[in-house]
């Protein structure tokens, strides 16, 4: 089970304005919206929700909408025919709030073994970036990382960090790493924020200036961020999103960041699609 069913998170969407309900084990996030009705959020999970209990939480929060997007485990089939049961009285979500694909990396073997698995452009931008003289330094400043990815993103871009500074004062200091790239001159030019939940490490923000992405330093970075997460006995490194080719026309402006993600050695890893119910 994935870090949207932890009790972690569950604080986190709690401290956002959210309901949070815990029905048969799993996490179930409820936002009213008077006269138009609410909506519940269920992410990741191993299992789909007995149809008669959530109905009655449904209606006792006067729900309208239903967001589902279960653990990569549940089948595509069971799903389908569960928002086709579903959307009988309920209008089930079909746009994603979170990715339907990933691209996770095994954390297993020496640095050695996982550095080789990087392609060789991975690898020279690793040793452009350090013979540049960039340098990686673990902070909790978290103002300084929400700064640069703000920056980073561009017009807009303070949408990307939204909450964080919530989420970073929640976490405890064993599930979370901040990591900042320096320029020679000490100027910051990228960051890593990172969390750990149930041996997995998630690149939750990430960010880089133009002269850090000058410098490699995303990719130097990144290769950090593996070694940190491997020193807090991490077995994988979740990349938290990829541009989906089941769904070709959507999140198209993700296609450079996945082709980035997918130079580290990892597999991807997807999500079952929602269905309409209709």
């Amino acid at each position: 089970m994935e870090i949207q069913q932890s009790p972690l998170y569950a604080e986190y969407i709690r401290s956002l304005g959210w309901s949070v309900e815990l029905l048969d084990g799993m996490y179930i996030f409820i936002r009213p919206f008077p006269f138009i009705g609410g909506l519940a959020k269920i992410q990741r999970t191993l299992t789909l929700p007995d149809k008669k209990k959530f109905t009655a939480l449904l209606e006792k929060y006067h729900v309208k909408t239903i967001v589902i997007e279960p653990d990569s485990r549940v089948r595509q089939s069971d799903f389908s025919r569960w928002c086709r049961d579903m959307g009988k009285n309920f209008r089930i979500n079909t746009d994603p709030y979170i990715p339907t694909k990933t691209i996770r990396v095994s954390l297993t073997g020496t640095e050695d073994e996982i550095f080789s698995r990087f392609t060789e452009a991975k690898q020279r931008a690793v040793r452009r970036a350090a013979k540049a003289g960039v340098t990686i330094r673990e902070s909790s400043d978290v103002g300084t990382m929400i700064r640069l990815k703000n920056k980073s993103a561009g017009f807009m871009g303070f949408i990307t960090t939204a909450g964080i500074s919530k989420l970073w004062k929640i976490l405890p200091a064993k599930n979370k790493t901040i990591l900042l790239a320096y320029a020679p001159d000490g100027k910051v030019i990228g960051s890593v924020f990172l969390i750990y939940c149930r041996r997995v490490a998630y690149y939750w923000i990430a960010g880089a200036v133009p002269k850090g992405k000058k410098l490699f330093a995303p990719t130097l970075l990144v290769w950090e961020a593996f070694k940190t997460a491997k020193k807090q006995s991490m077995h994988y490194f979740d990349f938290v999103g990829a541009w989906d080719e089941r769904i070709p026309d959507k999140n198209t402006e993700w296609k450079g960041f996945t082709k980035f993600k997918e130079g580290f050695g990892g597999n991807p890893l997807y999500y079952p699609l929602p269905k309409s119910g209709n």
